[in-house]
């Protein structure tokens, strides 16, 4: 146990890779030191790549009583109870068009954030879309784009495209799984939409804690007072975080958070 542990306002918690377990399940186990950390009076704020849909079924059906999340890499600060934006820092169009087609030249599958919802790969044929014409669509639809994304078919080519870089002025490029390249706004991250969130309810960063495992967690761990990587996080995570917390598959951030927290 840790003798001198700060008062911990606020949660910000990681969905892949940390909360949740490989094959994208979470333990009751970890479900109820949720609903103890909320019940605590503390605010539990989800903080994925995901958009908010994609946290109901793991976490938000299940623990009641979160009133904000982080989605999409912190291009959106969401009220989970009103489902309403708080703030966007999302990808002007133009940028999405060129970064689609810089995309498009090599052999990955797109998938598009927005505001109206989620358009991935599987699900071109549902909307009509295509990787041809998902440019076309985002010229038209008149959507506001919150990130963009890339399933990469090899290790080797997810590497090279890091290593290259964005080549559009404000846009980064993270890496958020295995094969899964990522592009935010260089202003969008969920360490930025922490900052945002706590300066509106008036919560001091040493007062918070957040967990992650992933690239996309960096800017987090280093604005909370209290931070912990998952031990299969990668170094330059761990690098980041104060401390480690134990693998996701054992429930790791849980235990973390019951001896911080609870």
């Amino acid at each position: 146990m840790h003798n001198k542990k700060p008062t911990i306002y606020l949660v910000a918690v990681d969905m892949d890779g940390t909360l949740l377990h490989n094959d994208k399940s979470i333990s009751d186990y970890t479900i109820n030191v949720l609903r103890k950390i909320v019940e605590k009076g503390i605010l539990l704020v989800p903080a994925s790549g995901r958009p908010l849909n994609g946290m109901k079924a793991a976490v938000l059906n299940n623990v009641k009583g979160i009133k904000y999340a982080i989605c999409s890499n912190g291009a959106m600060l969401m009220d989970v109870q009103k489902e309403k934006s708080i703030s966007e820092t999302g990808i002007p169009t133009e940028k999405a068009l060129k970064a689609l087609a810089y995309l498009e030249q090599f052999p990955v599958a797109v998938y598009v954030h927005t505001d109206k919802g989620t358009f991935r790969a599987e699900g071109w044929e549902k909307t009509g879309l295509s990787e041809k014409n998902l440019g076309e669509f985002l010229k038209t639809s008149g959507v506001n784009v919150m990130k963009m994304g890339a399933f990469v078919l090899t290790d080797e080519l997810a590497q090279k495209l890091l290593e290259k870089g964005s080549p559009i002025p404000g846009i980064a490029f993270l890496r958020t799984g295995d094969g899964i390249i990522e592009l935010n706004s260089t202003n969008a991250s969920k360490g930025n939409a922490l900052y945002i969130l706590c300066e509106k309810l008036g919560i001091q960063l040493e007062n918070v804690l957040a967990i992650g495992d992933n690239e996309n967690d960096i800017s987090m761990l280093q604005a909370a007072g209290i931070s912990a990587a998952m031990r299969n996080a990668e170094d330059d995570v761990k690098q980041a975080a104060k401390f480690v917390a134990g693998n996701n598959e054992e429930d790791g951030a849980a235990h973390f958070l019951e001896e911080w927290v609870l």
